[in-house]
């Protein structure tokens, strides 16, 4: 029996997919509980966060479901062909993923703007290009749905291409603004303290912080889909589950009192005064590593 062309790469990418969204309902199940524990907290940020991370949860399971489903649905065909990316499961499932997206997109823009001291300018660029991939992503929805497999490759190349391209820009420029304000301030404490009593940033506290594994997975799928190699497949199937994994555990080290730039970081102890120097993005450091007791009273009033 001949199997058509991508489609053992798209039964691999289901596969894959699966294995990344089991480990994604842990990571979803410990944010669930420490939105509980945190339950009485109703401020704006904590809002937020339970919302996206419910939109989420929805978006991804109901794609991870539809794929299974029409890989069973393929295994009643002779060549194991999942149909013309036009039917109803193929058009629901790629709606989740461009939907998914842009809510990504804006959590990751939003964390910029927090540890970066709610500065504004700095996420001007982040902005634009997210309300121009979320319109690129309506542009792909209706292109998908209207395109058969003739006409897939014409039709459909340029709004992913675009897609891509913009969700990639997007979170390079976020991942390496989050990366370099952690490693900045790091650095800044280093350099007017005493050195045993400063942490030095771990690298993969930076990684889950930047969403780097998201942005590294990205530039991976365009550089592939730029060259019509059929592992974009298996990419393409693993974006979903990622984007959940990836900003769950942000959103832990958030709750934890773990996350850099938030009251319970491990950089709480830095104040800001961007108002009184030139360089609103240079942070004024004006005392350093306050004692234990009022260390731990800060964190006992954090919320989420």
């Amino acid at each position: 029996m001949a199997i058509a062309p991508g489609n053992k790469e798209a039964y691999i990418g289901a596969f894959l997919e699966s294995i990344i969204y089991g480990i994604y309902l842990s990571a979803f199940a410990e944010c669930c509980r420490l939105f509980w524990v945190k339950h009485k907290t109703q401020n704006f940020k904590h809002v937020y966060f339970l919302i996206t991370t419910s939109l989420m949860f929805i978006l991804i399971t109901i794609q991870c479901i539809l794929q299974v489903v029409r890989c069973i649905v393929a295994f009643d065909h002779p060549d194991l062909d999942f149909g013309p990316p036009n039917l109803p499961l193929g058009v629901i499932s790629d709606a989740c993923w461009f939907l998914l997206t842009p809510i990504a997109d804006a959590f990751i823009i939003y964390r910029t703007f927090v540890i970066w001291n709610r500065n504004w300018l700095i996420i001007l660029l982040p902005v634009i290009l997210f309300v121009a991939n979320s319109g690129s992503s309506i542009w792909l929805t209706v292109a998908l749905s209207t395109v058969n497999t003739a006409t897939r490759d014409n039709i459909t190349v340029k709004p992913l291409n675009l897609f891509l391209s913009l969700t990639l820009c997007t979170n390079v420029i976020c991942t390496g603004l989050i990366s370099f304000r952690i490693w900045y301030m790091h650095r800044l404490i280093a350099q007017t303290t005493v050195s045993s009593q400063v942490r030095t940033p771990e690298v993969a506290s930076i990684i889950i912080e930047s969403a780097a594994i998201y942005t590294l997975l990205l530039a991976a799928t365009l550089v592939i889909d730029r060259f019509n190699i059929l592992l974009n497949f298996v990419l393409f199937a693993c974006i979903s589950p990622t984007i959940g994994l990836v900003f769950s555990y942000i959103i832990i080290r958030i709750s934890r009192g773990a996350s850099y730039g938030d009251t319970t970081g491990s950089i709480s102890t830095i104040t800001f005064n961007s108002e009184s120097q030139s360089h609103p993005w240079i942070p004024n450091v004006t005392h350093m590593l306050a004692p234990r007791q009022s260390r731990i009273q800060t964190m006992s009033r954090a919320d989420l």
